[in-house]
């Protein structure tokens, strides 16, 4: 029911109520008339009966009369200033009250719009004087940003839940510039989830690193790994702990650097160098053939020839040295870790317990030797080795040792019964591990090697080696990385986000305030979605944190296969030719789905947008199960005494200038612009969670429109 609807209910009841008193008071002195009277009466009724109607008539008239009047004069103005007074305070200073009424509404509007004006003049100063004292501080918030953007390494800031705070240019560009659109990591945004871009698993392990070490008081906390991305591509991570001034970790820091042209240096000029080895050695083996088989045709001194002997000899050590330093001073430029080996072969055994329940007996090696490889990634390879070992061997219990060996460490994995064929291992080098690549690109990634032994020239073994590099001779200096206290700078780390809440894994009943939006807007060729009428243009920009973020825009002309009627061309400019080649409804529609995943959707009469998207679900198989919220129905609840709530007049009643009117993209920033104004005033109304604000949505009567 209409909010107008009101007054006239009360009149009615009123009215029924009084014509009840009347009733009854008329049978009550039609009681006490005696019989000549009322048959008096009854005569002149029935000869003057059009008299009395025309009478009733002219009185009911004039009565509604009056209360209309009473209602446009009195009730009507009333509810309109409580309503535009509450936009002048909480969303437009610049609003002001335009209302008809009586003497008295007028003056107590003219009263309101004078407080308007001194407001708007305080608010101004105000704003002028916060902004006066921010520049400084903006001027150094500016300078950061410029550093941020162009710093040589892409850097990602995210609050505890892996919600996206920050990043610069270069993480953009190592995750955009190859990703395929339909990917996650195709959309990089504020708000967005870094586990859509990186293996969770693998920050997670991250983090359990970093806490032992904060646990420990370490002097070092940062965490390293490296994990593929797009096709070949490998990216070293190292994180870092974001801590609350109480020391509790409130969030995360993530560096990225391309590692891949790094790795691929070091195969080339191990293989130049191996190549290298073999002709340098081939060659002085000639020379040393000829000089103790010449007989002595270029010297026949001995003294001579055993000087060159013994030369010739250290060449290939000398070889050996120089290499070994090249590789090493190659390999310390890759992140890796230098792992303690009793630490990790008991990290090792407890997770193979934990995760499989495969017991693993250990020799712990007597040296305090150190092993060189990226913790995540080589830890995973053990296991899913030894998880797959024990499903082809039907053994829960192995033997696991670890010595060094020269400049490597080797890891002996045995079982005392049920060998196995040598190429069934091998085969597990080629299968995938879950979110990392293969094992062999795994093991090839830390610089190790798998051996499979075979006794006795036998074709089965019951031992597998790891052979993995031992902690360098080149001095490995590793960072020092203290972690990021917040409370030390806050005019560089006053990030809203490092607050939020989401625990409340039910979304309806969060707070509006705390929702990520999708707020888009569809152009099409007609109105009759079910009659064969195509989108042809798509937009979206996001909301987050109660900001619009207009870096994360979704913008897309789409080929309708049809044509385009004239009638629609002259509202929103879009022609066959602009469309004609561009990516069909099939195409986009999966896209935008990945881009709006985890949002609520906002737009303006939207019941139409999501109309157009469902007659797509059986061709498209896209299905958007999208909580949804309407600018319309909105401000039908907030100010029902309007009579107008398209966007033209919501935006003017708000304050909120329209550019691109009649274009996706620019109705859909309009929408979102007008969704923010109206958040505080569904706040004051009490209409706090999205529950509250679909249920009040339901309640309007623009809520009954059907498409």
């Amino acid at each position: 029911m209409k909010q107008t609807n009101r007054f006239w209910k009360f009149v009615f009841i009123t009215l029924i109520a009084t014509l009840f008193v009347l009733g009854g008071s008329f049978f009550f002195l039609w009681q006490t008339l005696t019989v000549e009277q009322s048959h008096t009466l009854v005569i002149i009724a029935n000869n003057d009966a059009l008299y009395i109607i025309c009478l009733l008539f002219i009185c009911v008239s004039v009565i509604f009369i009056g209360l209309q009047i009473t209602y446009l004069t009195y009730i009507k103005p009333l509810k309109k200033i409580s309503a535009e007074a509450s936009v002048i305070y909480s969303t437009n200073p610049s609003h002001r009250l335009n209302i008809s009424g009586n003497k008295d509404i007028n003056n107590l509007s003219s009263v309101i719009n004078d407080f308007a004006d001194i407001f708007e003049n305080l608010n101004k100063n105000i704003t002028k004087q916060i902004l006066s004292a921010r520049k400084e501080t903006e001027k150094e918030r500016n300078l950061l940003a410029a550093i941020m953007a162009e710093l040589p390494q892409g850097v990602i800031i995210c609050n505890r839940n892996g919600r996206i705070l920050l990043f610069n240019s270069l993480a953009k560009k190592i995750f955009t510039q190859q990703a395929h659109p339909k990917k996650a990591e195709y959309f990089i945004g504020l708000g967005r989830s870094i586990f859509h871009m990186i293996d969770k698993g693998l920050i997670a392990h991250a983090i359990e690193e970093i806490e032992e070490r904060l646990n420990h008081n370490r002097q070092s906390v940062a965490s390293y790994f490296i994990t593929p991305i797009h096709a070949d591509h490998l990216i070293s991570v190292e994180t870092m702990p974001v801590l609350d001034p109480e020391r509790q970790m409130s969030g995360f820091i993530l560096t990225f650097q391309d590692v891949t042209d790094d790795v691929n240096q070091y195969d080339i000029t191990h293989k130049n160098l191996v190549s290298l080895k073999k002709e340098s050695s081939t060659h002085i083996k000639l020379i040393k053939n000829y000089l103790t088989h010449s007989h002595g045709k270029l010297n026949d001194d001995p003294y001579v020839q055993n000087q060159l002997l013994e030369i010739l000899d250290l060449l290939p050590l000398q070889y050996e040295q120089i290499s070994n330093t090249l590789l090493e001073t190659i390999l310390t430029k890759l992140p890796l870790t230098k792992l303690f080996l009793p630490d990790f072969l008991f990290t090792l055994k407890h997770r193979a317990d934990l995760l499989h329940g495969i017991k693993l007996n250990l020799t712990t090696p007597i040296e305090n030797s150190r092993v060189l490889i990226d913790t995540y990634s080589f830890t995973a390879a053990l296991i899913f080795l030894i998880k797959n070992l024990s499903e082809i061997t039907n053994i829960s219990e192995f033997n696991l040792s670890a010595f060094r060996n020269d400049s490597q460490v080797i890891f002996e994995i045995a079982w005392s019964s049920q060998p196995v064929e040598k190429h069934f291992i091998e085969k597990l080098l080629s299968k995938r591990m879950n979110a990392l690549p293969s094992l062999f690109y795994v093991l090839k990634q830390n610089k190790a090697l798998l051996e499979v032994i075979c006794k006795n020239h036998k074709t089965d073994s019951s031992q597998i080696n790891i052979i993995a590099q031992a902690e360098l001779k080149t001095p490995f200096k590793e960072k020092q990385r203290s972690p990021i206290i917040t409370g030390s700078r806050p005019e560089f780390y006053d990030f809203d986000m490092f607050m939020t809440d989401e625990e409340n894994t039910n979304l309806l009943d969060n707070n509006l305030n705390n929702i990520t939006y999708t707020v888009f807007d569809t152009e099409t060729t007609g109105l009759n979605p079910d009659g064969g009428d195509e989108i042809i243009s798509i937009a979206a920009v996001r909301i987050v944190n109660n900001r619009i973020v207009y870096q994360d825009i979704f913008e897309e002309l789409v080929d309708p296969k049809r044509d385009i009627p004239l009638e629609s061309y002259k509202i929103h400019g879009i022609n066959y030719e602009m469309v004609n080649g561009k990516k069909d409804i099939n195409t986009i529609l999966p896209v935008f789905k990945r881009y709006a995943s985890e949002t609520v959707f906002v737009g303006h009469n939207i019941a139409f947008d999501m109309k157009m998207l469902k007659v797509k679900e059986k061709t498209t198989g896209i299905k958007f199960l999208n909580s949804v919220l309407d600018t319309l129905l909105l401000s039908a609840i907030l100010h029902p005494v309007h009579e107008q709530h398209d966007m033209e007049s919501i935006a003017k009643r708000l304050g909120v200038n329209i550019i691109g009117r009649h274009t996706a993209l620019g109705d859909a920033i309009a929408t979102a612009e007008i969704f923010l104004k109206l958040l505080p005033i569904l706040n004051s109304n009490g209409i706090l969670t999205l529950k509250d604000a679909i249920k009040a949505s339901r309640k309007t009567y623009y809520a009954r429109l059907k498409y």
